[in-house]
C-alpha cells in the first residue's frame, strides 16, 4: 500500500508543473490542502491531465451548485456528502414530454 502514496514533494519535472496548473482550478481556500493535492496527484497519475481537469471541473461545479461549505477534499473523498448534495432522482418527471427520435 505505501507504494500507492504519491509524495508530492518528491515529484519533479513535467508532472509537478501539470499538477501546479491543475491546482489553479481549485478554490483559493483549498489550494494548500496537502490531502487534496495528493488526491489530485493520484488521479493525475491514473487518468492523465485532461480527465483530471474534467473531473475536478465537474466536482467544483457540484460544490458550487449545492452550496457545500466544507473543504473540497472532504467533498471528493466522502460519497455520502456528494449524494446528500446531488438530487436523488435523475429520471425525468412524469410531466416531461417523451424523447422524440
Amino acid at each position: 500500500m505505501p507504494a500507492d502514496v504519491i509524495h508530492i514533494e518528491e515529484q519533479e519535472g513535467p508532472f509537478l508543473s501539470i499538477l501546479q496548473r491543475i491546482m489553479r482550478m481549485v478554490p483559493e481556500k483549498d489550494r494548500n490542502d496537502g490531502n487534496l493535492q495528493r488526491l489530485i496527484a493520484f488521479r493525475l497519475r491514473l487518468d492523465g491531465e485532461i480527465a483530471t481537469r474534467e473531473y475536478l471541473f465537474e466536482k467544483i461545479r457540484e460544490v458550487i451548485q449545492c452550496a457545500y461549505t466544507g473543504t473540497l477534499y472532504d467533498y471528493l473523498k466522502d460519497d455520502l456528502k456528494e449524494r446528500e448534495c446531488l438530487p436523488e432522482n435523475d429520471d425525468p418527471s412524469p410531466t416531461d414530454p417523451p424523447d422524440v427520435a
